[in-house]
């Protein structure tokens, strides 16, 4: 599963190669998995028993696929999408969620998080990539990634600014402090540069 550091590491590399970052939302991604052993659950509310039933309680219903909801579904459905990608991919073997393919001068790197799918690469790869995807698996294509993992994404002028605007504001109505009156508070401007940062760490004459 894809962790946040891991994910600021992609955006760190989009901005100094200047990289393209895309995200691809799977349509209903637990249902493409198949079960490997038979599984059978009990009778829904409101299913039409056959007319010569006595109960429902005598009937069970055997799935096909798996369902959201389900302790093991996620796993199938990473299984169905990682022998799918393994046709034409490389797996990370130290993260798993990370699959690569490179050629001469061209690159892509698809990202899982559950049933986002973020693709970092040259465009041209990229989009051979996201075609690759679409041929098996439905799926919209998002664009840019804007949202992932709670941190949102803004693409500036040759830098890209992350923030939590939307957790904090979420956060901030949780406890009923979205309407309170804000005042500035005075902190001190540190620099990324050590020599020029006020808290920096002493010397020896120091």
């Amino acid at each position: 599963m894809l962790d946040a550091t891991t994910f600021r590491y992609f955006i760190s590399l989009v901005v100094q190669e200047g990289l393209n970052l895309h995200l691809m939302d799977v349509v209903i991604a637990y249902l493409y998995g198949f079960l490997e052993n038979d599984i059978y659950m009990k009778l829904l509310e409101g299913f039409n028993l056959p007319n010569k039933a006595n109960s429902k309680e005598d009937y069970s219903i055997k799935l096909n696929k798996s369902l959201y909801g389900w302790k093991q579904s996620g796993c199938i459905w990473y299984n169905r999408l990682s022998e799918y990608l393994l046709k034409e991919y490389k797996n990370d073997h130290i993260c798993p969620c990370i699959y690569m393919k490179r050629s001469e001068n061209e690159f892509a790197i698809i990202v899982i998080y559950v049933d986002d799918i973020n693709i970092v690469g040259t465009l041209n790869e990229l989009t051979k990539t996201i075609d690759c995807l679409k041929k098996k698996i439905e799926m919209k294509d998002l664009g840019r990634t804007k949202f992932c993992l709670g941190l949102q994404i803004e693409y500036l002028n040759k830098c890209v600014f992350v923030h939590q605007e939307s957790y904090i504001m979420k956060v901030l109505k949780k406890f009923y402090m979205d309407k309170s009156h804000s005042l500035c508070t005075p902190m001190v401007v540190r620099s990324l540069d050590v020599d020029k940062d006020p808290f920096k760490p002493q010397g020896k004459d120091e």
